[in-house]
C-alpha cells in the first residue's frame, strides 16, 4: 500500500510537470519546452517514418517498450491531456462533494478498434486531420495554440481604445473561429467525460490508447488484482479512473488500465500487484455460441471502413489543391514544409509552431488548404511577417512535416511568390512617395525603380523573393482588392538565388553611360 502511495504521489508529480512544460512550451515561456513533443507518442511515430529520424525511432519505441513491459504508464505521466482529464476528474469529484464514485466501465474493445482503423486508413488516404483531432497531444495542442491565439486576439481587440494609457495595444485581424471551435468543442467533450466518469476518451476514441491497450494486453509485469488477497471490498473501483477493474470476477484489464495508481494506493489486503495474472485469475469461458453477431457486426464495420476510408482519404486530399486564402490567394506553407503535398499528409495541425512564431503571422488555416488541411498552420500577413532570423516552427516541429532548417538554407527557402498590383501602389494612385516594401525586403528582391514626377516604384527581381511577407505586412493600401504587394504560395518550396550574385549580375548588365564632357 506505501508503494503504491509513493508511486502515485511520483505520477502526479510528474504528470504536473509535464503538463506545466508543455504549458510553458505553447506560451512562448519556455522554446525548449516544445522539444518534449518529439517524445509523445504519434509525432515520434511519424517524425521516424517522414525524417528517418533515430533519436524519434528510441523514443517511439520506449514508449512501445514501456507499455509491453508493465502497461499504459505513458498515459498517466507523459500525456498532457490525460494529466487535463485528471484535474477534471478531481475537480468533478470535488463538485459533487465526494459523493461521486466511479464504477467498472464497459470494454469498448470493438468501438476503440474501429475508430483506430479509420482513422489511420484516412491517413494512409492522405487526410491526416481526424487523427490529428483523436490524437491526444495534437488535441492538447491545438487548444493551446489556436483556442488561445482566438481569446487573446479577441480580449485584445476588446481592450483596443480602453486601456491605451496604461498598456498600449493595437488592434489585431481576427482569425477563423470554426477551427478552433472545433478543437474546443472536443476538448470540452472531453474533459467533461472525465470530471463525470474520468477516462471516457482514453478507452473509446483516443487512437493512442488503444494502439498502448494492445500492447498492454500482452504485458510481462502488468498490474494485476491477486484473485487470493482481494477481500471484494470495493473500494479500487471506486477510485479506477478507467474503470477496469471487475471486482466481482477479481479482475482487472490491464488493456485499459491506464496505470494511475489509485487503486493500489487505497487497497489494504494488498491485492493490487505487478506481475504476470495467475493462472486461477482467468475466467472460464463462456461456452461458444454458434453465431457471434457482434463479432460479424464489427468484422462487417471494419471491412466497409477499409474499403471507403482510403478513397475518401484520396477524394478529400485532392481538394487541397483548390484550396485559396483570401481573395483568392494561393495559401503559403510554413518554411520547411516542402511540398504541399506532403506537408498537408505529416502534419497534425498541434498548433506548437503556430504559439511559437515571432512574427506573429501563423494561423490554423479553415478552408485556405480546403478540408485537408483544416487547422494545419498557414501564414496570413496581414497579422505579421516571417521573421528573417527565425527558425522556430521548422525547429520545434514534432512530427517532421516541417524540415529542420540551418540559417542558410532559412534565408534562402522560397516559401512564395510576390506579386506587385502598380494600379494599387499609393505612388500610382495618390501620387505620393513610398518604398516601404523595398526599405524592409531582406533579400532585396523588391528594387525601385523611376516612375515619373521623380517618384520611383518597386520593381519584383523574382529570384530573390523568399515570400516572406515583410512587404505585404507593410504596405500601407487597404482595401476589399488587397494591398499592392501581396504573397501567393507555391504548391512545392524552392531556394531563391543569393542576392549578392543576382544584384552584381545586375549591376554588370547594366551599360556604362559616358560622362558629360565639360
Amino acid at each position: 500500500m506505501l508503494k503504491f502511495r509513493l508511486l502515485k504521489y511520483l505520477r502526479i508529480v510528474v504528470s504536473l510537470l509535464v503538463l506545466a512544460g508543455f504549458l510553458a512550451g505553447f506560451s512562448s515561456l519556455a522554446v525548449w519546452c516544445g522539444e518534449a513533443a518529439k517524445g509523445e507518442f504519434l509525432p515520434s511515430f511519424l517524425r521516424a517514418l517522414t525524417r528517418f529520424s533515430v533519436v524519434s525511432l528510441v523514443l517511439f519505441a520506449v514508449v512501445a517498450a514501456s507499455a509491453l513491459l508493465a502497461g499504459r504508464f505513458y498515459c498517466s505521466f507523459c500525456c498532457p491531456l490525460g494529466v487535463m482529464q485528471d484535474i477534471f476528474a478531481r475537480l468533478g469529484r470535488l463538485v459533487s462533494f465526494n459523493r461521486f464514485r466511479y464504477k467498472l466501465q464497459p470494454n469498448l474493445k470493438r468501438t476503440r478498434c474501429l475508430v483506430l482503423l479509420i482513422a489511420v486508413l484516412l491517413a494512409l488516404g492522405g487526410w491526416i486531420v481526424p487523427l490529428g483531432l483523436l490524437d491526444p497531444y495534437s488535441l492538447f495542442g491545438r487548444n493551446a495554440a489556436g483556442v488561445g491565439q482566438a481569446l487573446f486576439i479577441e480580449g485584445n481587440n476588446s481592450l483596443y481604445g480602453r486601456v491605451d494609457s496604461v498598456v498600449p495595444l493595437e488592434p489585431r485581424p481576427e482569425v477563423p473561429l470554426l477551427p478552433a471551435a472545433l478543437a474546443g468543442g472536443l476538448l470540452l467533450a472531453v474533459l467533461g467525460a472525465a470530471a463525470y466518469r474520468g477516462r471516457i476518451f482514453c478507452n473509446t476514441l483516443c487512437p493512442v490508447g488503444a494502439v498502448l491497450g494492445l500492447l498492454a494486453r500482452r504485458a510481462f509485469f502488468p498490474l494485476g488484482l491477486d484473485p487470493d488477497k482481494c477481500m471484494r471490498c470495493g473500494q479500487c473501483v471506486k477510485v479506477c479512473k478507467a474503470g477496469c477493474i471487475d471486482v466481482r470476477n477479481r479482475r482487472l484489464d490491464t488493456e485499459r488500465c491506464v496505470a494511475c495508481m489509485n487503486c493500489g494506493a487505497v487497497c489494504r489486503f494488498g491485492a493490487i500487484r505487478f506481475g504476470r495474472r495467475p493462472e486461477k485469475e482467468v475466467p472460464p469461458e463462456e461456452p461458444k455460441q454458434e453465431v457471434d453477431r457482434g463479432r460479424r457486426a464489427f468484422l462487417a464495420a471494419a471491412g466497409i471502413s477499409a474499403a471507403l476510408a482510403l478513397p475518401a482519404g484520396r477524394l478529400i486530399r485532392h481538394s487541397a489543391s483548390s484550396g485559396k486564402a483570401a481573395g483568392g490567394v494561393p495559401p503559403v506553407m510554413p518554411p520547411g514544409a516542402g511540398s504541399r503535398d506532403e506537408f498537408l499528409r505529416r502534419c497534425t495541425g498541434c498548433g506548437l509552431c503556430i504559439a511559437n512564431c515571432t512574427g506573429h503571422t501563423l494561423k490554423p488555416a479553415f478552408l485556405e488548404y480546403g478540408l485537408a488541411g483544416m487547422g494545419q498552420p498557414v501564414l496570413s500577413f496581414e497579422v505579421g511577417k516571417c521573421e528573417f532570423e527565425c527558425r522556430n516552427c521548422s525547429n520545434l516541429c514534432p512530427t517532421g512535416a516541417l524540415k529542420k532548417l540551418t540559417a542558410d538554407e532559412k534565408h534562402h527557402c522560397r516559401i512564395g511568390e510576390v506579386r506587385y498590383y502598380r494600379e494599387r501602389c499609393v505612388v500610382v494612385t495618390d501620387g505620393t512617395s513610398c518604398g516601404a516594401c523595398a526599405e524592409h525586403c531582406p533579400t532585396g528582391a523588391l528594387q525601385m525603380v523611376p516612375y515619373r514626377d521623380h517618384l520611383t516604384i518597386p520593381q519584383v527581381v523574382e529570384e530573390l523573393c523568399i515570400g516572406c511577407g515583410c512587404c505585404q505586412y507593410i504596405c500601407p493600401v487597404s482595401g476589399a482588392e488587397g494591398k499592392a504587394v501581396m504573397v501567393h504560395g507555391v504548391a512545392e518550396q524552392t531556394r531563391a538565388a543569393d542576392p549578392h550574385r543576382v544584384l552584381e549580375k545586375t549591376e554588370t548588365e547594366q551599360p556604362e553611360t559616358e560622362e558629360f564632357p565639360f
